[in-house]
Protein backbone atom coordinates (compact mmCIF):
# COMPACT_ATOMS: atom_id res chain seq x y z
CA UNK A 1 0.00 0.00 0.00
CA UNK A 2 2.76 2.59 1.22
CA UNK A 3 5.08 1.29 -1.61
CA UNK A 4 2.41 1.66 -4.29
CA UNK A 5 1.25 5.61 -3.24
CA UNK A 6 5.33 6.78 -2.17
CA UNK A 7 5.85 5.12 -6.41
CA UNK A 8 2.87 7.48 -7.45
CA UNK A 9 3.78 10.85 -5.74
CA UNK A 10 7.38 10.44 -7.24
CA UNK A 11 6.52 9.38 -11.04
CA UNK A 12 3.97 12.82 -10.44
CA UNK A 13 6.86 14.90 -9.37
CA UNK A 14 9.33 13.52 -11.77
CA UNK A 15 6.46 13.95 -14.56
CA UNK A 16 5.88 17.67 -13.64
CA UNK A 17 9.35 18.29 -13.53
CA UNK A 18 9.93 17.34 -16.91
CA UNK A 19 7.77 19.83 -18.49
CA UNK A 20 8.59 22.53 -16.89
CA UNK A 21 9.25 25.71 -18.05
CA UNK A 22 10.13 29.72 -16.98
CA UNK A 23 7.64 30.25 -14.33
CA UNK A 24 4.67 27.37 -15.20
CA UNK A 25 5.32 25.02 -12.45
CA UNK A 26 5.66 25.73 -8.74
CA UNK A 27 6.38 22.33 -6.25
CA UNK A 28 5.31 22.76 -2.39
CA UNK A 29 5.50 21.34 0.82
CA UNK A 30 2.51 21.61 3.17
CA UNK A 31 4.38 22.48 6.62
CA UNK A 32 0.99 21.29 8.56
CA UNK A 33 2.22 17.78 7.56
CA UNK A 34 5.71 18.29 8.67
CA UNK A 35 4.40 18.96 12.27
CA UNK A 36 3.53 15.21 12.43
CA UNK A 37 6.50 13.91 10.56
CA UNK A 38 4.52 13.09 7.63
CA UNK A 39 6.42 13.64 3.94
CA UNK A 40 4.58 15.65 1.62
CA UNK A 41 4.94 17.18 -1.61
CA UNK A 42 2.56 18.51 -4.10
CA UNK A 43 2.94 19.79 -8.22
CA UNK A 44 1.02 22.90 -9.51
CA UNK A 45 0.87 23.38 -13.08
CA UNK A 46 -0.75 27.20 -14.11
CA UNK A 47 -2.34 27.80 -17.07
CA UNK A 48 -1.45 31.54 -17.13
CA UNK A 49 -3.84 33.16 -19.89
CA UNK A 50 -6.62 31.10 -18.68
CA UNK A 51 -6.17 32.29 -14.96
CA UNK A 52 -6.73 28.57 -13.62
CA UNK A 53 -3.97 25.75 -12.43
CA UNK A 54 -4.51 22.21 -11.19
CA UNK A 55 -2.15 20.82 -8.32
CA UNK A 56 -1.69 17.67 -7.90
CA UNK A 57 -0.56 16.66 -3.83
CA UNK A 58 0.56 13.88 -1.46
CA UNK A 59 1.67 12.74 2.08
CA UNK A 60 2.52 9.76 3.03
CA UNK A 61 3.92 8.82 6.48
CA UNK A 62 4.90 4.65 6.04
CA UNK A 63 6.31 4.18 9.83
CA UNK A 64 5.40 3.34 13.07
CA UNK A 65 5.83 6.14 16.06
CA UNK A 66 6.84 3.09 18.18
CA UNK A 67 6.02 -0.12 19.47
CA UNK A 68 2.83 1.01 21.19
CA UNK A 69 1.57 2.94 18.60
CA UNK A 70 1.02 3.04 15.05
CA UNK A 71 0.37 5.85 12.88
CA UNK A 72 0.48 5.44 9.09
CA UNK A 73 -1.51 6.62 5.96
CA UNK A 74 -0.80 8.19 2.36
CA UNK A 75 -3.07 10.64 0.78
CA UNK A 76 -3.55 11.88 -2.72
CA UNK A 77 -5.29 15.24 -3.29
CA UNK A 78 -6.29 16.85 -6.42
CA UNK A 79 -7.52 20.13 -6.98
CA UNK A 80 -8.32 22.82 -9.87
CA UNK A 81 -8.06 26.32 -8.68
CA UNK A 82 -9.07 29.75 -9.68
CA UNK A 83 -7.36 32.86 -9.86
CA UNK A 84 -9.34 35.84 -10.07
CA UNK A 85 -6.25 38.46 -10.58
CA UNK A 86 -2.59 36.61 -11.14
CA UNK A 87 -2.16 32.58 -11.07
CA UNK A 88 0.16 31.71 -8.39
CA UNK A 89 -0.02 35.42 -6.72
CA UNK A 90 -3.35 36.28 -4.43
CA UNK A 91 -6.87 34.42 -3.34
CA UNK A 92 -7.36 31.20 -5.27
CA UNK A 93 -10.38 29.02 -5.23
CA UNK A 94 -11.79 25.78 -6.47
CA UNK A 95 -13.33 21.96 -5.77
CA UNK A 96 -10.65 19.35 -4.96
CA UNK A 97 -10.81 15.33 -4.55
CA UNK A 98 -8.79 13.31 -2.21
CA UNK A 99 -8.26 9.86 -1.56
CA UNK A 100 -6.28 7.74 0.81
CA UNK A 101 -5.46 5.13 3.69
CA UNK A 102 -5.12 5.17 7.34
CA UNK A 103 -4.07 2.86 9.68
CA UNK A 104 -3.71 4.77 13.07
CA UNK A 105 -4.05 3.27 17.11
CA UNK A 106 -2.93 4.76 20.64
CA UNK A 107 -2.52 8.43 18.86
CA UNK A 108 -4.71 11.99 19.53
CA UNK A 109 -6.21 13.72 16.62
CA UNK A 110 -6.82 17.25 16.76
CA UNK A 111 -10.02 18.72 17.47
CA UNK A 112 -11.55 15.66 19.38
CA UNK A 113 -11.50 13.56 16.22
CA UNK A 114 -12.11 9.60 16.91
CA UNK A 115 -11.85 10.24 20.24
CA UNK A 116 -11.73 6.34 20.43
CA UNK A 117 -8.45 6.39 18.80
CA UNK A 118 -6.12 6.04 21.91
CA UNK A 119 -7.40 2.65 22.84
CA UNK A 120 -8.58 1.08 19.84
CA UNK A 121 -6.94 0.94 16.20
CA UNK A 122 -8.51 2.26 12.61
CA UNK A 123 -7.41 0.53 9.59
CA UNK A 124 -9.16 1.98 6.45
CA UNK A 125 -9.39 3.90 3.09
CA UNK A 126 -11.34 7.39 2.44
CA UNK A 127 -12.90 9.23 -0.48
CA UNK A 128 -14.19 12.74 -0.82
CA UNK A 129 -14.24 15.81 -2.57
CA UNK A 130 -14.80 19.74 -1.52
CA UNK A 131 -14.23 23.11 -1.96
CA UNK A 132 -10.85 24.82 -0.67
CA UNK A 133 -10.09 28.85 -0.83
CA UNK A 134 -6.27 30.19 0.05
CA UNK A 135 -4.19 32.73 -0.44
CA UNK A 136 -0.48 33.03 -1.39
CA UNK A 137 2.15 35.99 -0.49
CA UNK A 138 5.11 36.54 -3.30
CA UNK A 139 8.24 36.48 -0.39
CA UNK A 140 10.99 36.61 -2.96
CA UNK A 141 11.46 35.60 -6.90
CA UNK A 142 10.78 31.85 -6.73
CA UNK A 143 9.79 31.84 -3.41
CA UNK A 144 5.78 32.06 -2.02
CA UNK A 145 3.85 31.35 1.06
CA UNK A 146 0.74 29.80 0.49
CA UNK A 147 -2.87 28.85 2.84
CA UNK A 148 -5.60 27.29 2.64
CA UNK A 149 -8.49 26.08 4.09
CA UNK A 150 -11.29 23.55 2.23
CA UNK A 151 -14.36 21.71 3.80
CA UNK A 152 -16.60 19.26 1.85
CA UNK A 153 -17.62 15.56 2.50
CA UNK A 154 -15.45 12.31 3.08
CA UNK A 155 -16.28 8.87 3.10
CA UNK A 156 -14.65 7.06 5.41
CA UNK A 157 -14.20 2.74 5.30
CA UNK A 158 -12.69 1.31 7.89
CA UNK A 159 -12.36 -1.74 10.95
CA UNK A 160 -11.96 -1.00 14.64
CA UNK A 161 -9.89 -3.67 17.01
CA UNK A 162 -9.62 -3.57 20.41
CA UNK A 163 -6.09 -2.42 20.80
CA UNK A 164 -3.49 -0.04 19.26
CA UNK A 165 -1.47 -2.49 17.79
CA UNK A 166 -3.66 -5.88 17.57
CA UNK A 167 -6.69 -7.48 19.00
CA UNK A 168 -10.01 -8.53 17.93
CA UNK A 169 -12.78 -7.16 15.38
CA UNK A 170 -14.95 -4.57 16.92
CA UNK A 171 -16.69 -2.74 14.25
CA UNK A 172 -16.40 -3.04 10.12
CA UNK A 173 -18.07 0.14 9.47
CA UNK A 174 -18.13 3.08 7.33
CA UNK A 175 -18.45 6.91 8.31
CA UNK A 176 -19.39 9.82 6.52
CA UNK A 177 -17.75 13.20 7.18
CA UNK A 178 -18.80 16.19 6.45
CA UNK A 179 -16.72 19.27 7.39
CA UNK A 180 -12.74 20.38 7.11
CA UNK A 181 -10.88 18.13 5.21
CA UNK A 182 -8.24 20.07 3.73
CA UNK A 183 -5.52 22.44 6.00
CA UNK A 184 -2.30 23.98 4.38
CA UNK A 185 0.24 25.90 5.14
CA UNK A 186 2.76 25.67 2.17
CA UNK A 187 6.11 26.22 1.36
CA UNK A 188 6.36 26.97 -2.46
CA UNK A 189 9.35 27.06 -5.18
CA UNK A 190 7.90 28.28 -8.59
CA UNK A 191 10.66 27.40 -11.40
Amino acid sequence: MFKKATSLLLSLLFVGSMTSYAQHLAINNNLVFDIDRSLSAGVEIPFVKKKTSIEIYGSIRPWKRGEESVHKHWLLQGQFRFWPCQVMNGFFFGPYVHGGEFNLGNHTMPFGLLNGLRSNRYEGWLLGAGFGVGYQLALAKHWNIGAEVGAGYTYINYQKTDCEVCGRLKKDDDYHYFGVSRLALSLIYIF
